[in-house]
Parts: C-alpha cells; structure tokens; sequence
C-alpha cells in the first residue's frame, strides 16, 4: 500500500467513526419513544411506518430487508409483498410530531447546542 492509500484508508476509518457515533447520539436522543413509534422487529424509531395485511405495523426499511431473504410476513408467515405494505401516514405524521417537540424541548433546556 502507498502512503496515499494509508491515507485514505485512515480517514475512511475516522469517517465510519464520526458516522457510528452521530447514529448512536440519534438513537439515545430518541431512546424513551412510545412504544406504537418502534418497529417492533428491531426496536429502532420509524421513519417510514407501513401496515403489513396481518394489520401489524413496521418500519418500510426494516420489512422490505425481510422481503429479500423471506417473502412471508414475520407475524404470521402468510405470503408479502412490497406491493401489499400500506403507508400509515398517520401515524408518520405523529413520530415527526414527537421528533419535532423533542428537537424544541431540547433547544429550550439547551439553547448553546443546536439540533
């Protein structure tokens, strides 16, 4: 390997670093979120909920990397299918609602740190 090659390699690393870190912040910042905003898969805070046809709901990137390795619905093994995940736009619209409140709360106790 060059030294340029090192050099990259180095700050690839430090990237990666700086990367894992910043979504690791994110997850802490929105750890005590309801229950109903969580994929109940991976436990993470949705971004894209979507309502499977067992009327279960999940996180569209979480389900479609389902999808790839099984084409069944994790809850009940019946077929799936992208084409068949409904959007729930409603409940989209209350987690940007939380994340929205929670940033503001956030500024309001910190007003030196920004969002």
């Amino acid at each position: 390997m060059s030294s340029v090659e090192i050099e990259q390699f180095r700050d690839l690393v430090v990237r990666a670093h700086d990367k894992y870190v910043a979504n690791q912040q994110i997850e802490d910042d929105y750890a005590d979120a309801p229950n109903e905003f969580r994929d109940p898969l991976m436990d993470t805070l949705m971004t894209d909920p979507v309502i499977l046809p067992s009327g279960n709901v999940m996180d569209r990137s979480i389900i479609t990397r389902h999808l790839l390795n099984s084409s069944t619905d994790p809850f009940n093994r019946q077929p799936l299918t992208e084409e068949n995940l409904r959007p729930d736009n409603e409940l989209r619209e209350r987690i940007l609602a939380w994340k929205r409140d929670k940033r503001e709360k956030t500024i309001q106790l910190n007003p030196n740190d920004k969002c």
